[in-house]
């Protein structure tokens, strides 16, 4: 469900769900939201299980760290045991504090996760173009620079087999390499943007990605920050 939200209604969305998130103490909202944020990434065809794997094991031992920290060192003053849902234990408040200090990095974490892994970067600058009215200079740039990671990468390994074959060693960090390969890149964009404009692009053009605002869009984009909000006021 969530791969279809327009990706300008996704990422208003999870900003305001994520600052009123950010208003909330209560750990049973911060779980809720880590379930929320896991059922986004499993039902997503985008989301691939290995690499959520690889992004949840550190995000786990961050979480289980403060949950310890919070549980062992608390205080009565710390700001995030003022829960008036204190489990019947000797040492509840503290317990309560750590589970609000532990549950709070998985809520953040799955949220951000959940937009990620879930949103296309190509669908992404194609609706701030034309749903937020960014720039075309400016969404075009940033393609650019998506788009060319792995050329820089080429160019610069390339720059230093160039200097190797001419016998000139090359040691890590030096920036001989750098500077080759950044001429290199100022080269090929100035021939790349003569080229652009030889074939009339310009600001006129019509996108072949056209993004649109579906009836599902605006309920996400609204019913995620006002979800948020009404759990944390009612478990408050």
């Amino acid at each position: 469900m969530i791969d279809s939200i327009n990706p300008t209604a996704k990422t208003v969305g999870i900003l305001l769900g994520s600052l009123i998130l950010g208003l909330t103490f209560q750990w049973e909202v911060n779980l809720t939201i880590t379930l929320l944020g896991l059922i986004f990434v499993t039902t997503s065809k985008r989301a691939a299980p290995e690499r959520l794997l690889k992004i949840m094991v550190p995000i786990l031992f961050v979480s289980i760290s403060y949950f310890f920290t919070g549980w062992i060192f608390s205080s009565e003053q710390a700001l995030f045991s003022s829960s008036q849902t204190d489990l019947i234990l000797p040492s509840g408040r503290d317990l309560i504090n750590g589970l609000n200090l532990g549950s709070r990095v998985l809520a953040f974490a799955m949220l951000g996760i959940s937009y990620s892994l879930t949103t296309d970067s190509k669908e992404l600058i194609a609706s701030f173009i034309q749903q937020a009215r960014m720039p075309m200079k400016m969404g075009y740039a940033i393609f650019t620079a998506v788009n060319l990671t792995s050329l820089i990468r080429r160019e610069y390994d390339n720059s230093k087999l160039a200097l190797q074959v001419r016998n000139i060693p090359v040691k890590p960090f030096d920036s001989k390499p750098l500077f080759t390969m950044m001429v290199r890149m100022i080269r090929w964009s100035e021939r790349l943007s003569l080229a652009m404009e030889s074939k009339g692009f310009n600001e006129d053009r019509v996108m072949q990605l056209k993004m649109t605002v579906k009836p599902m869009d605006i309920v996400f984009m609204v019913g995620l920050p006002i979800a948020i909000a009404l759990l944390g006021f009612v478990v408050f």
